[in-house]
């Protein structure tokens, strides 16, 4: 079953599962003899058709393949879409390219962000209180280091305290470390799961 997570950016399910689409078509298009150009604009809403900022997340067997995306807004989604996909399964430098016999196990996830935002947070142990009560990705920037986890993460079950840990180790800092340079902000995502099987194909 499809799993959906609202954010205020309003993306409905039609247009989350569009997205979708567009995902199951770039990476198909790698084991296919048919040519999946880029998406055209003018197939799809205004709205999609705005720069927007994505990450396409792949799983085969519930086990992390790839995750590529962007937290900045720069070409229109369909398009970022399209790109993320094909680097998530081909060029994510943490996993070997996605293969074709890996597709029946796969599982791909589309989230779009919402516009990123300030929050005044002065030390680790105050982020993790916020996080408490507010389940929202987050992005740790500090001079010329940044590191990002989206909403998703949440539903692996983690606790506040892992989830800021989680940030920190990719960032590369200690568990703990905390600057008074650091810039704290926050997101949501509108989001849209689903098995590559399931998703709707034009040539399927």
């Amino acid at each position: 079953m499809a799993i959906i997570t609202a954010s205020p950016l309003t993306y409905n399910k039609g247009e989350l599962t569009q997205l979708l689409d567009i995902a199951r078509n770039a990476i198909q298009d790698h084991f296919s003899d048919h040519s999946i150009d880029a998406p055209r604009l003018e197939h799809y809403t205004r709205k999609m058709q705005q720069p927007g900022a994505c990450f396409v997340t792949l799983e085969v067997n519930n086990e992390l393949q790839g995750s590529m995306g962007t937290p900045f807004p720069s070409r229109p989604l369909v398009i970022e879409v399209h790109n993320k996909a094909i680097a998530s399964a081909y060029e994510d430098r943490r996993f070997m390219p996605l293969s074709e016999e890996q597709l029946d196990d796969l599982t791909i996830e589309v989230e779009v962000l919402s516009p990123l935002e300030p929050l005044e947070i002065d030390s680790h142990q105050a982020l993790v209180e916020y996080l408490r009560h507010h389940r929202v990705g987050v992005m740790l920037t500090d001079r010329q280091t940044q590191a990002i986890i989206l909403p998703s993460r949440w539903k692996k079950g983690v606790t506040p305290e892992q989830f800021v840990q989680q940030l920190k180790q990719k960032a590369g800092w200690a568990p703990h470390y905390w600057s008074p340079t650091m810039v704290v902000k926050t997101f949501t995502t509108s989001s849209l799961k689903e098995k590559y099987a399931k998703i709707r194909s034009k040539y399927f």
